[in-house]
């Protein structure tokens, strides 16, 4: 009897999905490699539901540049994420914010606040900003917003597990690479973890 698909996995950069290659994946849980950004992290999620009907808890998984009190090897799960680059007021609220009530799913990662962008930061306009000034812990990437907007408007369970790969910088393109390779471990037994806590 084949088991339902009860969790989705997004994986946004084939250098992440790569890293979880081979890794045995519960029989509950189906990855998808989506593709960087906010669109194609959304076509991701409903390509997941669409192949299996029964997925109940979304969960995105992968690296983000950290941009406050979070430094490269850090896990958060952020409690809030912002889409910060859209902005069609006044015709709409900006910026657009979702919490995240889930549980805490990784032993010693950090709460904080995701900034979800359309583009790969390689300089931190954040730094000192009051936006840095209201959340203590402030980490950047492609793909939260869409998945958690998405969860939200299909009414499923959502929880999004990052692994700090770079600060943001003139140097951030290098460091994610290099952290491909470095924090490969991590990601895979991060993710081990995470399917283990929502079995």
């Amino acid at each position: 009897m084949k088991t339902a698909r009860r969790i989705g996995v997004v994986c946004p950069s084939r250098f992440e999905y790569e890293a979880l290659r081979g890794l045995a994946v519960a029989a509950h849980a189906s990855v998808i490699l989506s593709g960087m950004g906010k669109v194609r992290s959304v076509i991701g999620c409903h390509e997941l539901c669409k192949q299996h009907p029964n997925i109940q808890h979304l969960l995105l998984i992968g690296f983000a540049g950290g941009l406050a009190g979070l430094a490269v090897g850090d896990v958060i799960e952020p409690k809030l994420v912002i889409e910060q680059d859209y902005c069609a007021e006044p015709f709409e609220k900006f910026p657009n914010q979702i919490r995240m009530p889930g549980p805490r799913l990784i032993q010693g990662s950090y709460d904080g606040t995701l900034l979800t962008q359309d583009r790969f930061l390689t300089q931190n306009p954040y730094a000192n900003s009051p936006l840095a000034k209201r959340h203590k812990r402030l980490a950047c990437d492609m793909e939260g917003y869409g998945v958690a907007s998405f969860a939200k408007k299909s009414k499923l369970r959502c929880s999004i597990v990052k692994i700090i790969s770079d600060a943001a910088d003139e140097t951030a393109d290098h460091d994610f690479l290099k952290a491909c390779r470095t924090l490969r471990p991590k990601l895979r037994s991060t993710l081990s973890q995470a399917l283990s806590r929502l079995e």
